[in-house]
């Protein structure tokens, strides 16, 4: 069984070739590892993001808009508007479309937009309640892409890895977290990562500084560096040893024997910035209390993420990573 994304070759063979007509002003169109797409106008920049919740199952209009207006912040733009998209089973009731827009007008609030439009409607078939929310943002300063990382620059992840897979299997699959032998109170600080998926302040305040930057979201860390790796077509040296795991998430995913780095990420960044500006970046992030660290460098060499400690290479990432979430939902749990 197929489930997230596809394979890359499937991408860039039946996807991203269909573009409809070429626009000169089209600065960033579909491609591997570039998540939002930017129109350029005559005083600044568009940049608009598409994404759907398929994962989750609650707090599914407060991830539809903070999840696409990450993809958005990190380009360098504010998100300011949104367009969500709320497919229900046929059989659900009515107060869960309140449910779900209350959840997604708390978060657009939070953020600073404004809901502009949509479409709602009971859609035969359906297991649960999918959002697909557009979210798009302006600048007229330097857009970030994801294809930017150059020779020499250090790597810096920031935010929560694991965080929001975390958030959504205790919100969930609480049953699976007490069957392990957590308590209530762990399940409940798990839940807590929710709240924090917002990284548009983080990316707002490093863009000047980076030369890439990408969310983290479907296949978490790993996935999140191989996509930077093969859009800017370098090879990236890692050393997992140096990324700070919250305890929560690490208590999580080893209960249920699933990779915190291969998991949903939303709340979480990777850059790559060249080290004069790195001191700065990193400080920048810390004055609003954002948790990061240099993890690694980006290096000559086919593309690819090489995982390395002490000098000593232990596993190489040269393909795109399936979520662990999906070992939930398939009960491929061990």
């Amino acid at each position: 069984m197929n489930v997230g994304k596809p394979r890359r070759e499937i991408l860039e063979s039946m996807v991203f070739k269909y573009i409809g007509i070429s626009d000169p002003d089209v600065v960033q169109g579909p491609a591997f590892g570039e998540d939002a797409g930017i129109v350029r106008l005559s005083n600044g920049y568009l940049v608009t993001h598409t994404n759907p919740i398929t994962t989750a199952s609650r707090r599914i209009g407060w991830l539809a808009v903070n999840v696409a207006a990450n993809d958005v912040a990190v380009r360098g733009a504010r998100p300011r508007w949104a367009e969500l998209v709320v497919l229900m089973p046929s059989n659900s009731p009515e107060d869960l479309i309140d449910e779900i827009m209350s959840d997604a007008d708390k978060a657009a609030r939070a953020i600073g937009i404004s809901i502009i439009g949509g479409h709602t409607e009971y859609t035969p078939g359906l297991p649960r309640p999918i959002v697909v929310s557009t979210v798009i943002g302006y600048t007229n300063k330097r857009v970030v892409t994801t294809k930017g990382a150059r020779l020499e620059d250090l790597v810096i992840v920031a935010g929560y890895i694991g965080g929001e897979g975390t958030s959504v299997i205790a919100w969930d699959f609480p049953h699976l977290l007490t069957e392990r032998g957590l308590s209530p109170n762990l399940i409940a600080e798990a839940r807590k990562f929710i709240e924090r998926i917002s990284i548009v302040e983080a990316a707002l305040r490093i863009a000047p500084y980076a030369s890439s930057m990408h969310d983290l979201t479907e296949g978490g860390l790993l996935e999140g560096l191989y996509e930077v790796s093969i859009a800017s077509g370098v090879r990236l040296t890692i050393d997992p040893s140096l990324i700070k795991l919250n305890s929560v998430v690490a208590t999580v995913t080893k209960a249920l024997n699933i990779d915190p780095l291969k998991l949903l990420s939303s709340g979480s960044m990777v850059a790559t910035i060249p080290e004069s500006y790195v001191e700065k970046a990193v400080s920048s992030l810390l004055e609003i209390g954002i948790p990061c660290s240099i993890i690694g460098k980006v290096v000559s060499g086919e593309p690819g993420v090489v995982l390395s400690r002490n000098g000593r290479v232990f596993s190489e990432i040269k393909e795109s990573i399936i979520d662990e979430i999906y070992k939930l939902y398939s009960k491929n749990i061990c």
